[in-house]
Order: C-alpha cells, then structure tokens, then sequence
C-alpha cells in the first residue's frame, strides 16, 4: 500500500509565485462607512420592502440542502473564504453535504433575490435584460 503524499498548496503557490501567503496578511480595516441600512438608502421602497423580507431566509431549509448539480464549472473564491466554507459544511451540514452544494445553494438565493437589481443595472448599461 502506497503511502499518500500530503502537499502544503499553500507553500507551493508562495515559492513559485514569489507572494506572501494571504493567511499572514492583516485583514483590511473595517470601514462603517460601507454598511448602510436598507432604511438609509435611496432606492426604491418596493426594493427595500422586499429585500427587508427576505433577509432572512429559513438558513437550513434554504442554504443546507444537498443539490444535484449535473455540470460542473470552477468558481474561485479566496483560500480563506473557502476554509470557512468548509468548515460550516463539516460543522452544520447533513451527511454527504459537499461545498460545492452549499455555494450553489447560496448563489442561487442571491441571483434570484437581487434579480430585479441585476436586469436594473444592467438596463441602465445595456439594451436587453440580463436574467
């Protein structure tokens, strides 16, 4: 039986990229600035009234059910975002719960929350909608 090589990737990217690991990097400094309430911004209140309902979706039913997913393609996130993607799949999620699942779950609420606001903006840029 062969034995199986463990690989630190994390290394292996910092000698051939030359770059410093984003694991010892500070992270940015937090800026309130950036944090508005729905009740504080300008858009419109059918908008805000509807992303106030649903900000809180039913976690478990919603984001920790396993999904088929037929067709694959690669998203890259950060390493760090990643472990923590990880970590709450192993910590909270039910047998055979992958990553994968869990981000497409989460992307799929996102894309059909905010749809109006992503055919908004791209109208405003373009000539047809976008989803």
């Amino acid at each position: 039986m062969t034995k199986k090589t463990v690989i630190d990737e994390e290394l292996v990217r910092r000698a051939i990229g030359n770059t410093p690991s984003i694991l010892d990097a500070d992270p940015p400094p937090f800026d309130e600035r950036i944090i508005k309430t729905v009740e504080d911004s300008d858009e419109a209140p059918q908008a805000a009234e509807r992303r106030r309902r649903i900000l809180l979706p039913d976690f478990e039913r919603r984001f920790m059910a396993r999904t088929e997913i037929r067709f694959r393609a690669a998203i890259y996130v950060d390493a760090e975002t990643k472990r923590k993607i990880l970590d709450v799949v192993r910590k909270i999620g039910p047998d055979r719960m992958t990553a994968t699942s869990y981000a497409d779950n989460i992307l799929r609420w996102h894309l059909e929350t905010y749809r109006e606001e992503i055919n908004r903006l791209h109208n405003d840029r373009n000539s047809r909608e976008l989803l």
